[in-house]
């Protein structure tokens, strides 16, 4: 029983980790200290210290000989090769919802037509998440659909930037996006389908890597993980 507790005290402290860093309140490039996390979770140092290793091999988290650690900074490489996986995954998950999914479980994307009113970025980046987990969770293949859905949560942070950056905080251009594509789906149109997510995921990492340049977050000289 006692091994059992401690393993869901590490788990729960690397989730709220992983959630932190994914949605920047922990900031790329900020520093944490192992003392610290130790009085704020109220534990000994050995699941802080596993939670920060797993999150290490999962490159959110950088080791700092002698000084602790570090929210790993945001590769730009490593961002193009992500929206490139994205674009493979998502674009299989919406032809598999158009062939296989009922019409009850595509008027669920209804929801996804206009985001929350005057919503904080928090809000937003849940809202946008959400939608694009939607497509994939029903897309008929469980496995595609977990695999996209992990894939779609290490976005949470480049939406933050790309969001927090922007001079204009309009969300319109988004909402509409989705909308064309909400379209698209419930008609079963495979090729405009396609088309739209090609297109609205290339908006996307225009946006982002434009928001990265202005950033003062971006890894210049990135390990290799």
């Amino acid at each position: 029983m006692v091994d059992k507790n401690q393993d869901l005290v590490r788990t729960n402290i690397y989730q709220r980790l992983r959630s932190e860093m994914l949605s920047c309140v922990l900031k790329p490039g900020q520093q944490l200290r192992e003392k610290d996390l130790v009085e704020r979770f109220s534990v000994s140092k050995s699941p802080v210290r596993d939670a920060l290793l797993k999150l290490e091999t999962q490159g959110l988290v950088e080791v700092l000989p002698r000084r602790g650690y570090r929210v790993r900074r945001i590769d730009v490489s490593d961002v193009r090769d992500m929206y490139g996986l994205r674009h493979v995954l998502e674009r299989e998950c919406t032809l598999m919802l158009i062939d296989t999914a009922s019409d009850s479980i595509l008027r669920e994307l209804e929801q996804y037509r206009s985001a929350p009113d005057c919503p904080a970025l928090a809000d937003w980046i849940t809202y946008n998440r959400a939608f694009h987990s939607h497509i994939a969770r029903y897309c008929g293949n469980r496995r595609l659909g977990r695999i996209t859905c992990e894939t779609l949560e290490q976005f949470d942070r480049l939406t933050y930037v790309s969001v927090s950056q922007a001079a204009d905080l309009s969300l319109d251009t988004f909402v509409a996006e989705h909308g064309q594509l909400i379209d698209a789906i419930r008609e079963r149109n495979r090729r405009r389908a396609a088309r739209l997510t090609r297109e609205h995921i290339e908006a996307s990492r225009r946006r982002v890597l434009d928001s990265l340049e202005a950033a003062s977050i971006i890894d210049t000289n990135p390990a290799n993980i």
